[in-house]
Formats: C-alpha cells, structure tokens, sequence
C-alpha cells in the first residue's frame, strides 16, 4: 500500500472515530437529560407526598395534640386579664393552617365613652404550639411603654412610686373639649373593692380592675422579675366569645381564667405585653388574700372625669383614648 492509500485509510478511520464519539456524546446527553427528568419527578413525587402528609400531620396535632381552641382561648383569656379595658369579637377571629402551622388574625377593642373602638390588629403564628411570630398594628393614640420598669405602668399600687404627673393629665384634661369622651386610669389612695369604686364613681362607667396580688407595691416578683398590671373588665360582658360571659362574677372568672392560663405561662407570657406573669405566684396570694383593687379603668364625659378628682381616693390620673361625644344610653 503507497502512501496515498494509507492516507486515505487513516482519514475514514479517523472520520468512523469522530462519529462514534458524537454518537457517544449524543447517547451521554440523553442519559443526562433523562436523569435528569427522573429526578425532578422523583423530587416533584416526594413533594406531593409531603405536603399532603404535613397537611395531615398539621391538622391532628392541632386537633389532638395542642388543639386549635385551646391556643385560642389561651389568647384571648390573656389579653383580657393583662390589657386594661380591652375585648375582642369571636367574628373577627381569622383562622389558617400551613404545613406545621396555625396563623391567627384578629381585632382588639376597647370602649371609649359607649362605643367600642378598632385599637389593634394581631397577626399571630403558632408553630407546633409554639407561638413564633406577633405583630400587632396599633390604632392607639397614647401607648404605655413597650419595656415596663417597677414605676412605669399607668395603673400602680398605692405603696409604689409611680412616674406619671398626675397634674399635667389633670391640666391636659381640662383643656379638652366638653363634647369628648375620655378613658382614664386612675390609681386610688388605698386598696379596696370594685364595688366602692363604683359607688364613689357616678356618671361614669368603671370598665377594668387592676388586682392587688403581693407584687404590685415593688413590682417586683419574688425572683426579682418586673411584672406588670393584671385584673378583669368589671361590667356585664354578654358577647359569645367573651370568657366573662354567663359569669357567676366577674371576680371568679377572673380566679378561673388565672387558673387554666397558668398551666400554660409560656404561651400566655408570649402572647401578652407584659415580660413576666409570674401566675402561681400572684395566684397564690389571691387565693389566700382575696381580691382587691388598687386602680381601675373609667371611662366617661370630660367633665365628669374631672368631677372624679372631688373624691379624694385618686392618687394618680393617666389620660387614654379621647373621641367626640358618644356618651348615649
């Protein structure tokens, strides 16, 4: 064979080569496309099991485990003992689950003069029981600080410091117009009943209590922890969701909601504004001391808030929510 024919051998040879290794490239990217078809199924199969699966789980753990009411009523029981003068609406309850979650929208009121008022909204995210996110959008005007120290609160015991100038809120009072309707907090001389309160206080309606429960003249818990105001709406609640509703008193319903929300404090202590509860403590002291009160809530005309001041059992005064004249029977 002369050279021109080996030449021409070695170029089909080299040629058959070069179609064989595009035929093998070819056949590699199809296997590579195909697996990788494979496992985006196999991926998209996996998550179709899961979600459904997660749904499931989801939906027994807050059925069976730590149930959906229950997280509810540990809500809403909370805010209404440690919120002064505010409700909420079973109707405005917003109820969703996601895998492993439960979220919860609603609205909280406060009544101002004789209507109840819009003053926040809650976003809260409940995960495996755990509460795991708060936001709360808030309408209110005057807001108490958000870190509370041992003479913050609007409400404070009688043997307490307290930082509020009480004659700025009575001059701020006076400067408000005769048609407006006031909430004011109001911390009395000395511990006492509801009852006497809403004797002493005409024209006016009482709407919360603040319960002396040992902590309050410091406080201060026995473990050194700043504690905030806890007590009870005192009028007549009749709405459906309201945990005072069909109450023998308003008293012992407080006393029931203290004793269920204590089993469970960690939940409640998240979900309120206070830092620190302290519930078997306080419980405790009421169970052996009884309930008194040291502040209360009212809310009324302008003027006759002003005429409160005439009693004699005001210590301190903080001004609240103020709206145009509703005061209507």
């Amino acid at each position: 064979m002369d050279e021109y024919e080996k030449l021409i051998a070695a170029s089909k040879e080299h040629q058959l080569e070069q179609e064989e290794q595009q035929k093998l490239t070819k056949q590699m990217k199809r296997t590579v496309s195909l697996s990788k078809i494979k496992l985006v199924l196999g991926m998209l199969t996996v998550l179709l099991m899961i979600l459904p699966v997660s749904y499931m789980f989801t939906f027994f753990y807050y059925a069976f485990v730590t149930k959906s009411t229950t997280l509810m009523d540990v809500t809403s029981q909370t805010l209404y003992v440690t919120e002064p003068n505010t409700s909420l609406e079973e109707l405005e309850f917003d109820m969703e689950f996601t895998p492993f979650s439960m979220q919860l929208k609603f609205d909280q009121y406060k009544r101002i003069g004789k209507e109840d008022f819009k003053v926040n909204t809650y976003d809260m995210r409940y995960t495996i029981g755990g509460l795991t996110k708060k936001e709360v959008n808030s309408a209110l005007e005057r807001v108490s600080r958000k870190y509370p120290t041992e003479t913050s609160p609007w409400l404070t015991h009688p043997d307490n410091r307290s930082e509020i100038n009480s004659s700025k809120e009575w001059k701020i009072l006076s400067g408000l117009p005769a048609e407006t309707v006031v909430e004011a907090y109001i911390s009395l001389n000395e511990l006492t009943t509801v009852d006497e309160i809403r004797r002493s206080f005409q024209n006016v309606d009482v709407v919360w209590a603040a319960v002396d429960t040992g902590v309050e003249h410091s406080n201060l818990s026995a473990d050194g922890n700043v504690v905030s105001p806890i007590g009870y709406p005192v009028q007549v609640d009749n709405t459906y969701w309201s945990p005072f509703r069909n109450a023998e008193s308003n008293e012992q319903a407080f006393k029931d909601i203290l004793d269920f929300i204590v089993q469970y404090e960690e939940l409640a202590t998240e979900v309120s504004s206070a830092k620190n509860l302290e519930l078997n403590e306080r419980i405790a002291y009421i169970n052996e001391h009884g309930i008194k009160t040291y502040a209360v809530v009212v809310t009324g005309p302008k003027k006759e808030i002003e005429k409160l001041r005439e009693t004699n059992l005001i210590r301190t005064m903080k001004i609240g929510e103020v709206k145009l004249w509703n005061w209507a029977n």
